[in-house]
C-alpha cells in the first residue's frame, strides 16, 4: 500500500467511517497508530479508487513450515526487514516470527475452535498471503477484502482477503512493541481474514450503524477477543477499553466500541463456560446478521443477551483500585481504567434523588449513589414503556460483602440497609434493539419500617409435589442485616422436619430467595399435608403454610 493509498484511508478514518482503532502514545501531539483498516469492497472504489487495489510487490517470499501461509518480503529499501536469520538459513528471523505466529493462529481457530479457513484466493498459490511493510508507527496492520465467493450464492458478502503487517513494530506509535505488536496483530488479522469467508453484511438495520459499517462492529469484537485467547499475556486490547468505560451509555454496537468489546465476549464465553461459544455465533452470521446471531446462540442458552450486558456492565465496576477477583469481568481487570458514570446521573442521598434520562436501543445507564447516613433505600422507576428495561444494582460495601441483584421495572424496588460509606451503582439497559426509551429514577430515603419488614413473599409450587423433581422455592424479604439465617419446617402437630443453617453472607436486605431440593421431602419421607415453612434471622420469626404432595 503506498503513501497515496495511506493517505485516503486516513482520510476515510478521520471521517469516522472506517473500522480502525487508535494507539494512545505518551504525548497527545505524538501520531497516534491505525490498529488495522478494513474498507468493505462495496465502498472501497469510492474511498481508493480502482488503481490503488493492486496488491504490494515485494520481490521475496516465504512458505511457512505447515503450508498455510506465504510470506512476502523484501530485504533493501524502505520496507525491509531486519536480515538476521537464526532459525531458518537465509530467511529473517522476523519472517520466520511471522510464519510460525500464523500458523498458530490457525492451530487455534481452525483446529481447535472449529472455524472455517479463509476461502482460497489461489493468487501466486493456495496459500494465504501475509505482506510485511514499514508503517513506521502510524498502523498496525491492513486487512484487505478482495474477491467476492461467487460459489456461496447464500452468503452474498463474503470474500477472498490478504493482510498487510509493519516490518518491526519498533516505533512509539506501538503500545506493543517487537514480537509482542506481531503475535497480537496477526492474530487479530488473520481472525479477520477468517471472518470475511463468512459475511461481512454491508447493513444491518441497527440503529446508529451506518451503510458502510454494517457488522464491522463485531468483526473487530471478535478478533480482539481472540488476541487475548491467543496470547493472554500481551493485553495489547486494553489500550482500547477507554472508549467504553469512559462514556458507558451508547449503542452496545457502537462505533467507538468496536474494540473496546472483546470482554464482553471472554464473559459471555465464561458464564457459559463455552469455549466454542464465538464459533458458534460466527457460524449463524453466515446466514444472518451478527446482533440476530448473537441473540439467538444466548438464547439457546436460556437466556436473554440484555440480560448479560447489564450483568457484564455491573461486573465492570470492579476495576482499578475497586478490582475484586470474586466480581470483576476478567483477571486483566485490575489495570482496566475506572468505570465514569455520568454527573447528572450520580448524588449524595440526603432524602430523595431524581434521575430523568433517555435511553438509546440496547444502551446502559448506570447511576452511583453515597451516603452521609445509614439508612433503608427505596427505588422508584418510571419507564416510558413496561417490559422493556432490565434493572439491576450493587452495594459497594466496606466492612462485609457485596450485594448484587436484579429487579423487575414494573413496581417499586426495596434495596434495603445502607451504610453511610456504602457506595450503590444502579443499573438500567434498555432491551429495545430499535427504540429509545425515557427512564425516570427516584432513589428515596424510606423511613416508614412497615414498608421494609421481613416477611415471606412467596411459596413455589404451592401445592409442592416432590415427585416433580423440582425444588421449592421461597422468595422472602428482610428488612435488616442478621447475624443468623435459618428455614425450618413444621408439620402441624409442631414437629420440626427439616432445619437448615443458611450463610448471612449470601442473604442482604432486600428480596432473596432459598431452594430446598425436592430430595429432602423424600428422604424424610414426609406425607401429605399442611406444612409450616419459617425463616428465622436474629430478630424475627416469619412463617407462611404450604401444602405437600406425594
Amino acid at each position: 500500500m503506498g503513501k497515496d493509498s495511506f493517505t485516503a484511508i486516513k482520510e476515510y478514518i478521520d471521517s469516522g467511517t472506517a473500522d480502525h482503532r487508535y494507539q494512545p502514545t505518551t504525548s497527545t501531539s505524538e501520531v497516534l497508530a491505525i490498529k488495522s483498516v478494513m474498507i468493505h469492497p462495496e465502498h472501497r472504489e469510492k474511498i481508493l479508487g480502482k488503481a490503488q487495489f493492486s496488491r504490494p510487490i515485494l520481490d521475496k517470499n516465504y512458505i511457512s513450515v505447515d503450508g498455510h501461509f506465504k510470506i512476502h518480503y523484501t530485504t533493501s529499501g524502505y520496507h525491509a526487514v531486519d536480515t538476521i536469520s537464526t532459525h531458518v538459513p537465509g530467511v529473517p528471523d522476523w519472517v520466520w516470527e511471522t510464519a510460525e505466529t500464523a500458523e498458530y493462529a490457525y492451530r487455534l481457530l481452525v483446529d481447535t475452535l472449529g472455524f472455517d479457513p479463509p476461502p482460497q484466493d489461489n493468487y501466486d498459490g493456495p496459500e494465504a498471503d501475509i505482506y510485511i511493510q514499514n508503517y513506521a508507527g502510524s498502523a498496525y496492520a491492513y486487512t484487505y477484502p478482495e474477491d467476492p465467493i461467487t460459489s456461496t450464492a447464500d452468503q452474498p458478502y463474503d470474500y477472498t482477503s490478504y493482510m498487510v503487517i509493519d516490518n518491526d513494530y519498533k516505533e512509539i506509535g506501538y503500545n506493543s512493541n517487537g514480537v509482542d505488536g506481531l503475535h497480537v496483530t496477526v492474530a487479530h488479522e488473520y481472525f479477520h481474514m477468517i471472518q470475511l469467508g463468512y459475511n461481512w453484511w454491508e447493513s444491518n438495520g441497527l440503529p446508529g450503524v451506518s451503510s458502510s459499517r454494517g457488522d464491522q462492529y463485531f468483526f473487530e469484537w471478535s478478533s480482539t477477543w481472540f488476541e487475548e485467547r491467543a496470547y493472554p499475556e500481551v493485553n495489547d486490547y486494553i489500550q482500547y477499553i477507554t472508549a467504553f468505560f469512559y462514556r458507558p451509555t451508547d449503542y452496545l454496537w457502537a462505533s467507538s466500541y468496536e474494540y473496546a468489546m472483546g470482554p464482553f465476549l471472554y464473559f459471555l464465553q465464561d458464564i457459559y463456560d463455552d469455549e466454542l461459544l464465538i464459533r458458534k455465533i460466527w457460524d449463524k452470521i453466515k446466514r444472518q446478521y451478527a446482533f440476530q446471531s448473537l441473540t439467538e446462540v444466548i438464547e439457546e442458552k436460556g437466556c436473554d443477551i440484555a440480560i448479560n450486558y447489564n450483568d457484564f456492565v455491573r461486573a465492570c465496576y470492579y476495576t482499578g483500585s475497586r478490582y475484586d477477583e470474586n466480581y470483576a469481568v476478567s483477571p486483566d481487570a485490575a489495570g482496566f481504567p475506572e468505570l465514569i458514570i455520568p454527573t447528572a446521573n450520580s448524588g449524595v442521598l440526603e432524602e430523595n434523588l431524581s434521575f430523568v434520562n433517555t435511553v438509546k436501543p440496547f444502551a446502559t445507564q448506570p447511576f452511583m449513589i453515597s451516603f452521609e447516613n445509614n439508612q433503608y433505600v427505596g427505588l422508584e422507576i418510571t419507564p416510558s414503556k413496561h417490559d422493556v428495561f432490565i434493572g439491576s444494582y450493587l452495594i459497594d460495601k466496606s466492612a462485609s460483602t457485596d450485594t448484587h441483584r436484579q429487579f423487575g421495572t414494573d413496581r417499586d424496588v426495596f434495596v434495603g440497609e445502607t451504610r453511610y460509606n456504602d457506595q450503590l451503582m444502579i443499573l438500567m439497559t434498555n432491551s429495545s434493539i430499535d427504540s429509545i426509551y425515557h427512564l425516570d429514577l427516584q432513589v428515596n430515603k424510606l423511613t416508614d419500617t412497615l414498608n421494609i419488614s421481613s416477611k415471606i413473599l412467596s411459596i413455589y409450587a404451592n401445592p409442592f409435589s416432590w415427585q416433580q423433581q423440582k425444588p421449592l422455592t421461597i422468595e422472602f424479604q428482610l428488612g435488616h442485616f442478621t447475624n443468623n439465617l435459618s428455614v425450618n419446617i413444621f408439620n402441624l402437630i409442631g414437629q420440626r422436619v427439616y432445619r437448615q443453617h443458611l450463610n448471612v453472607y449470601d442473604y442482604n436486605p432486600g428480596k432473596n430467595d432459598i431452594q430446598i431440593p425436592a430430595d429432602v421431602f423424600r428422604s424424610n419421607n414426609l406425607s401429605s399435608g399442611i406444612y409450616l415453612l419459617q425463616i428465622v434471622t436474629d430478630r424475627k420469626r416469619i412463617t407462611k403454610k404450604f401444602t405437600l404432595l406425594n
